[in-house]
């Protein structure tokens, strides 16, 4: 799905000015779809069986049909539809798996179930959360738009990061993965961050898509960070630009500077490890996930530059190796370590 000092002495001042008992929890738009939707259930879909890159299959009425209700619950006009030729995404997944750590692989053997490559998807990728029989939450389903999978990595990465802030001719931001700039990392990183929504959900480490209402003051992991899918503690007291951070946005509302450059060295300060990580919780798990993999266990760099005038200074470098993001490095080196939930 679509201790720092600094912090901890915020603390106090922020419980008194906004409790986590003083707002109510949202209605879960997806909890139905997430619980009932016939494409999401295990006894429609192909039995687990080879290695996880060999699950390509084309979209059928079942999955159309997942798709086609969660974007009438996001007022997303777009029908996707099935691409057409599979096998040269079939081929980049198996070359993908050919240099993929072993514990990484396996991670993925165990909890993707299907991979879907679509066209019109509404966005680049989506996962949903599969159901044995019980509906008990056991693995996922990737859907993946080949039509928005063209870009380099650096390249992709800077586009969807550049649609949070208004457009400006003096600045810009760039975000570096790899210098390859290949399209296979791009892929590889969409990847990454779908299935750290399917670990977040297998794990129980945030609330389940199904629930009525999502209560993440109940989980650790996000304590300090999160109260619901998007009620921040951080907005009460240093980060109140946090609920204005917008990806896709026809018409955004962000300067690049010197709006932008604040928030990222916000950002610092937080458990979000990326722009992205900061507009909702699950974005935040999924986010920290694929920066995890990508700069210990591939040696990547995630890095921010911003370019004012001709000037250029790298403000986020590897967030996941700080203090924001000791929580989650701990959580999936356990992971790793002991790869059943």
């Amino acid at each position: 799905m679509r201790t720092n000092p600094y912090i901890i002495s915020l603390f106090p001042f922020l419980f008194w000015v906004c409790t986590p008992n003083s707002f109510s929890l949202p209605e879960n738009p997806y909890a139905s779809w997430a619980k009932n939707n016939i494409g999401l259930q295990s006894k429609n879909l192909p039995q687990i069986q080879g290695s996880w890159n060999t699950r390509v299959y084309p979209l059928d009425s079942k999955r159309l049909d997942t798709l086609t209700n969660i974007n009438a619950i996001d007022g997303i006009a777009d029908v996707p539809k099935p691409t057409k030729d599979l096998s040269p995404w079939k081929k980049e997944l198996g070359q993908m798996n050919q240099s993929m750590p072993k514990e990484l692989s396996r991670l993925l053997d165990s909890y993707v179930y299907g991979i879907f490559f679509v066209t019109d998807l509404g966005s680049t990728g989506l996962t949903g959360i599969v159901r044995d029989e019980q509906g008990k939450p056991i693995g996922g389903i990737l859907f993946l738009d080949s039509g928005l999978l063209i870009q380099g990595c650096n390249d992709w990465a800077t586009k969807k990061e550049s649609t949070a802030f208004l457009p400006s001719k003096e600045h810009s931001i760039q975000v570096h993965l790899d210098d390859s700039n290949s399209k296979e990392i791009a892929l590889r990183f969409i990847i990454l961050h779908e299935l750290g929504h399917i670990l977040s959900i297998v794990y129980k480490q945030l609330p389940d898509f199904s629930e009525a209402q999502r209560d993440f003051r109940k989980f650790p992991l996000f304590d300090g960070i999160w109260w619901s899918e998007t009620e921040s503690p951080y907005e009460a007291t240093f980060f109140p630009e946090r609920n204005k951070i917008k990806f896709y946005q026809s018409s955004p509302t962000l300067s690049l500077f010197p709006e932008g450059k604040l928030i990222y060295k916000k950002l610092t300060n937080t458990g979000f490890v990326s722009l992205y990580a900061a507009t909702n919780a699950d974005d935040t798990y999924a986010e920290a996930f694929a920066q995890y993999v990508h700069v210990f266990l591939y040696k990547k760099e995630y890095k921010v530059i911003l370019t004012s005038n001709g000037n250029s200074e790298t403000i986020l470098l590897d967030p996941i190796r700080k203090e924001g993001g000791r929580r989650f490095r701990e959580t999936f080196q356990n992971i790793f370590a002991n790869q059943s939930p």
